[in-house]
């Protein structure tokens, strides 16, 4: 007479192919981190177009400061000083401290017409960093990474927005122009320092 159920030996095999399965699904399964830095990087490449288009407007010059790789703003060149700028799309923005951003701005060359060092014109002098003046100014910001100018132009850069938190290798999307006038956003799969 035959006993009708399960071996142990079928039950553990079930179990042991379940448990591949599940492990399996488990790698493919995207991560909330890559959603996470992708929409980060949009938001900033949507910022930088947004930047660009408000120094066409106003014929302003605009920079982009990345400070602490977590945290960056938009700042105005006014009255010889860089300052923050407080309208709604460019305000001060925090990222999560496992998403960073890095920044390669090229060299001004391109938008130079005469012997006008662009660096110094745009510099600001540490006497001014973080203090008042007498006469009441508000102290500068630091100079920025990035420079928009009020014609729209940008000088050639490169900016990483990348997630560090994640095991493996760090999902990374890549800002980038490099003719000062078209800006693309694309994942970047080489860039894994």
């Amino acid at each position: 007479m035959r006993v009708k159920g399960f071996t142990l030996v079928e039950v553990m095999v079930t179990m042991a192919v379940i448990g591949m399965l599940a492990l399996t699904v488990s790698f493919v399964v995207p991560d909330k981190k890559d959603d996470e830095t992708a929409d980060s990087a949009r938001v900033l490449y949507e910022r930088i177009r947004y930047a660009r288009e408000y120094a066409l407007v106003r014929h302003a010059v605009l920079g982009l400061r990345i400070d602490d790789g977590h945290t960056y703003r938009f700042l105005q060149f006014t009255d010889g000083r860089w300052q923050n700028i407080t309208h709604r799309g460019l305000r001060r923005t925090e990222l999560d401290t496992d998403i960073e951003i890095l920044v390669e701005a090229g060299d001004l060359e391109l938008l130079q017409q005469d012997d006008t060092d662009l660096n110094e014109v745009f510099a600001v002098e540490e006497d001014d960093l973080g203090t008042r003046s007498e006469d009441n100014e508000p102290p500068s910001e630091p100079t920025p990474q990035l420079f928009i100018f009020g014609s729209g132009d940008l000088p050639p850069f490169e900016l990483f927005v990348r997630n560090v938190g994640l095991l493996g290798e760090p999902v990374s999307w890549r800002i980038a122009s490099t003719d000062g006038i078209e800006i693309e956003l694309k994942r970047d799969e080489g860039r894994g320092d």
